[in-house]
C-alpha cells in the first residue's frame, strides 16, 4: 500500500513539475519577445569660449561665490551627429540665444572654488535636487508653457584659472521610470501613409516651437494639426488622445531616440496617468541637409506600470571619455591664443585683489589710462615694469640715449646684447621689450632730445628742435599721465610746463645718492565745489593748489651738465633707490586714479610734530600724499605737502600765459637763457631782495645779554 501511495505521489509531482517547466519556458519566450526601448544619451560638446567666459565671470563677478548660475545650451535635429548638447559663451546670457536650426536647453552651473570642494560634493544629492526641480516644472505647468525645461542639464565644475584647466561633469537629470515596451519596429516618416499631410502640419509651427508638440491626426474627421503642449495637455481629452502623435526635435542619429524623450514620457504620464498601459506614438523629427523630414522616426511604445514620482530616483550623469562615470578635464592652455593667454595670466593677480581685498578696485581705469614716460633709463625702465604689473596697457617712452654696457645691470629692459649691438636706442628698445613681456600692451618709443632751459639751440639744430617740440606736444596731448624720469633737473621743465598747460596728471621721481623724491604735481583743472574734508590737527591743500617740482625753487634751471666731472654727470645712487622710487611713483598714481577726485584729491600734512599721529583721510588704497621723501640712510619716509608758488618758473600763470600766446618762440627764449624765466616770473627781483635781507653785517645786530639776564 505504501509503495502504491508513493508511486501515485511521485506521478503527481512529475506532472506538476512538467507543467511548471512548460509555463516557465512560455514566460521566458514571451519575455524574450518584448523589446525595451533604449535611449541615446546626450553627449556634451563644450566650446572653448564657454570656458573663457566662465573665467571672466569668475574673476570679475562671482569671485568667491559658488552659488549656481543659470546657463543655456542648445541642440540641433538638422543632420544631427551623435546626440550632442552644446554650450558656448552665449550660455551665460540672460535669455537663450540659439543658433539657427537649434533648440534651447535650460541648465545650471555649479562652479566650486577648490578642487577639494569639487570632489567632495555629494553628486547623488545634487542630481536628485536638479531632478526634483524638473518634476516641479512638470507638476506646476511651467514645462507646458516652456517646453525647453524638459531638456534640462547642469554642470559641476572647478576652474583652475592659474593653469587654465577646467574640471567638469555634465548631467542630464531624468526620473528613473518603468521601461517602455517597443511594440513595433521604428518607422521612417517617408514610409508612412499621409506623411505629406504630417509634414504640412508640422511646418506650420515656427521653428522654436518644434522642440515638443503634439500632432492631432484624425483621418476620419480629416484633421491634422499641430498643438502645443499647453493646448493639448492643459485640458486633456482622452478621446482625442487616441489620435495624438507626440512629436519632439530629435538630435539623435541612431535608431534609438534621444535622451530627452524620457522626460517627455515622464511629463505625459504625470499629467495624464490614464495613458499608462496604452499604446502611444512618438515621432522624432530629424531634418536632413535639405531640411526634409523623410528620415524622422516613429516609435510605438507602451508603459505598463505606474511610477511613484514621490519616491523616484534619478539618473543622468554623463560618462567620461573612457566610458566610466567621472568628470572630464579641458586644458585651454594649448587652444588659447598665446597673447590672450598672457593677458589673462597677467590680469589674474589684479582681479584676485577684487575678490576679498579691494572689491571696488577699478581695473578698467588703469587699462585705459595712457602714460607718457620722459626718460627710459633706470627710473624709466622700473616705472614701465611697474605699470605693466598694474595692468596699464598704453605706455610711450621718450629718450635720446643708446644702450651702453653699464646700463643692463641697472636698467631692467635692456640686455648685454643690446649694448654689444652699439646702435640700440633706449626708447625704441624699451618699447619693444615691454611688448615682449606683455603682447597685449600698446607701446611706442621716440628717440628725441628734450629741449631744456639754458641749453642754447643753434640755427643748425633749430629745425630738428622744432620737430622734436611738435612731437612732444602731440604726445602730451594724446596721453593722460606724464612721468618725469630724466636724469637732470632742467630736462623736467618742458614736460612740467606742458603737463600744466594741458591739464595732465604729472608724476615726478628724482634720485639722490641714498634719497629719493616722489611727488604728484598740482592740477590746473578747475575744482568744482569744495569736496575737501577738514580734519582737526591737519592742514589741507586742495589738488588744484599743490605745487610742482619747481615750486620750491627761487632760481630757474640751468645747464647742470656743464663743467661737471663724470661722477657729477651720471646719476650715482645706491642701486635700490631707483626701484623704491619707481614703485612709489606708480603706486601713488594708481591710488590717485582710484580716488573720486583723481588729480584734484587734496593732500594733508600735520601742523606740528605732536600732530603727526593724526589719521589722514584715505582713498580706496590709502592716503594720498603730495610728495614722498625717503632716505635709505635711516630708512625713513616723510610726507611733506607744499602749495603752488605764484612765481614758479614752470607752472605759474605768467609762464602758462606766455606759452599759450607765444608758443615755440617763448620756448626758444627760455632755451637761450634761463634768466628769461626769472625775469618773466619776477624771481630776479625776488632774488635781489632776498640777497639784501640775507647779506647782513653781524655788527648791525645788538645781541644784548642784559636782556636775557633780565628775563631770568
Amino acid at each position: 500500500l505504501d509503495c502504491h501511495l508513493f508511486s501515485h505521489c511521485l506521478f503527481i509531482f512529475c506532472t506538476v513539475w512538467a507543467c511548471l517547466c512548460i509555463t516557465a519556458q512560455q514566460i521566458s519566450k514571451a519575455m524574450s519577445d518584448i523589446k525595451i526601448l533604449q535611449f541615446a544619451p546626450f553627449e556634451s560638446f563644450v566650446s572653448p569660449t564657454f570656458w573663457h567666459k566662465l573665467a571672466e565671470l569668475k574673476l570679475d563677478y562671482d569671485r568667491l561665490s559658488d552659488t549656481k548660475r543659470s546657463i543655456y545650451g542648445y541642440y540641433t535635429n538638422r543632420k544631427a551627429s551623435g546626440c550632442l548638447l552644446e554650450v558656448d559663451y552665449s550660455a551665460y546670457n540672460s535669455e537663450a540665444q540659439t543658433p539657427k536650426f537649434s533648440h534651447a536647453a535650460n541648465g545650471s552651473i555649479y562652479n566650486k572654488n577648490t578642487i577639494e570642494e569639487f570632489k567632495a560634493l555629494d553628486k547623488t544629492s545634487l542630481l536628485a535636487d536638479e531632478g526634483k526641480q524638473l518634476l516641479d516644472d512638470m507638476r506646476n505647468g511651467r514645462a507646458l508653457n516652456d517646453a525647453s525645461l524638459l531638456t534640462r542639464f547642469f554642470v559641476l565644475s572647478f576652474a583652475d584659472l592659474k593653469c587654465h584647466s577646467y574640471y567638469y561633469w555634465f548631467a542630464f537629470p531624468c526620473p528613473l521610470t518603468p521601461a517602455l515596451e517597443l511594440l513595433t519596429s521604428p518607422t521612417k516618416l517617408k514610409e508612412m501613409p499621409n506623411s505629406g499631410t504630417y509634414v504640412e502640419a508640422i511646418c506650420v509651427l515656427p521653428a522654436h516651437a518644434q522642440n515638443f508638440f503634439i500632432l492631432h491626426v484624425n483621418e476620419q474627421a480629416k484633421v491634422c494639426e499641430a498643438l502645443s503642449l499647453s493646448d493639448a495637455l492643459g485640458k486633456f481629452d482622452e478621446q482625442q488622445a487616441q489620435h495624438y502623435i507626440y512629436c519632439f526635435a530629435d538630435p539623435s542619429e541612431y535608431e534609438n531616440p534621444a535622451w530627452l524623450m524620457r522626460n517627455y514620457v515622464a511629463l505625459l504620464f504625470q499629467k495624464c496617468p490614464t495613458l499608462i498601459g496604452k499604446s502611444l506614438k512618438f515621432l522624432g523629427l530629424r531634418y536632413d541637409q535639405q531640411m526634409q523630414l523623410d528620415n524622422s522616426l516613429m516609435w510605438q511604445v507602451r508603459q505598463s506600470e505606474a511610477c511613484n514620482y514621490e519616491q523616484v530616483q534619478f539618473v543622468g550623469w554623463e560618462a567620461n571619455r573612457n566610458g566610466k562615470m567621472g568628470p572630464r578635464m579641458a586644458n585651454m592652455r594649448d587652444s588659447m591664443d598665446p597673447a590672450k593667454l598672457a593677458e589673462n595670466s597677467i590680469n589674474l593677480n589684479l582681479k584676485l585683489m577684487k575678490w576679498r581685498l579691494v572689491p571696488d578696485l577699478n581695473l578698467d581705469i588703469l587699462a585705459n589710462t595712457k602714460c607718457l614716460l620722459f626718460g627710459a633709463g633706470t627710473l624709466g625702465c622700473a616705472v614701465a615694469r611697474n605699470l605693466l604689473s598694474w595692468g596699464f596697457k598704453h605706455i610711450t617712452l621718450m629718450d635720446s640715449g643708446k644702450v651702453g654696457y653699464s646700463n643692463p645691470v641697472r636698467q631692467s629692459l635692456y640686455t648685454h646684447s643690446d649694448a654689444v649691438a652699439g646702435n640700440c636706442m633706449k626708447a625704441t628698445t624699451a618699447a619693444a621689450r615691454l611688448l615682449e613681456i606683455n603682447p597685449s600692451a600698446v607701446t611706442k618709443g621716440y628717440v628725441l632730445e628734450i629741449p631744456m632751459p639754458g641749453h642754447t639751440v643753434g640755427e643748425a639744430l633749430r629745425a630738428q628742435t622744432e620737430q622734436h617740440l611738435q612731437r612732444i606736444e602731440e604726445e602730451v596731448l594724446a596721453h593722460d599721465v606724464i612721468f618725469l624720469l630724466t636724469d637732470s633737473r632742467e630736462s623736467r621743465w618742458l614736460p612740467t610746463l606742458l603737463g600744466a598747460a594741458n591739464q595732465k596728471i604729472v608724476m615726478n621721481a628724482a634720485l639722490g645718492f641714498d634719497s629719493y623724491l616722489v611727488m604728484r604735481h598740482g592740477s590746473t583743472r578747475q575744482l568744482i565745489g569744495d569736496c575737501n574734508r577738514n580734519v582737526e590737527g591737519l592742514k589741507c591743500i586742495s589738488g588744484q593748489q599743490l605745487g610742482c617740482y619747481f615750486c620750491n625753487d627761487v632760481t630757474a634751471p640751468g645747464n647742470s651738465l656743464k663743467d661737471r666731472t663724470l661722477d657729477q654727470q651720471c646719476t650715482v645712487t645706491r642701486p635700490g633707490v631707483s626701484n623704491i622710487a619707481a614703485s612709489y611713483a606708480v603706486e601713488l598714481l594708481v591710488a590717485l586714479l582710484q580716488h573720486p577726485q583723481r588729480e584734484l584729491a587734496p593732500a594733508y600734512y600735520a601742523n606740528t610734530r605732536q600732530q603727526t599721529e593724526v589719521q589722514q583721510p584715505e582713498g580706496l588704497l590709502g592716503i594720498l600724499p603730495h610728495s614722498i621723501r625717503g632716505m635709505l640712510c635711516n630708512y625713513e619716509n616723510i610726507l611733506p605737502a607744499t602749495q603752488k608758488f605764484a612765481q614758479c618758473i614752470a607752472c605759474s600763470e605768467r609762464v602758462l600765459a606766455a606759452y599759450r600766446s607765444e608758443g615755440h618762440e617763448f620756448l626758444f627764449k627760455t632755451f637761450e637763457t634761463a634768466k628769461y624765466l626769472e625775469d618773466l616770473t619776477g624771481i630776479s627781483e625776488f632774488k635781489r631782495l632776498n640777497s639784501e635781507i640775507i647779506d647782513f653785517d653781524d655788527n648791525e645786530f645788538d645781541m644784548s645779554d642784559n636782556e636775557d639776564d633780565d628775563d631770568n
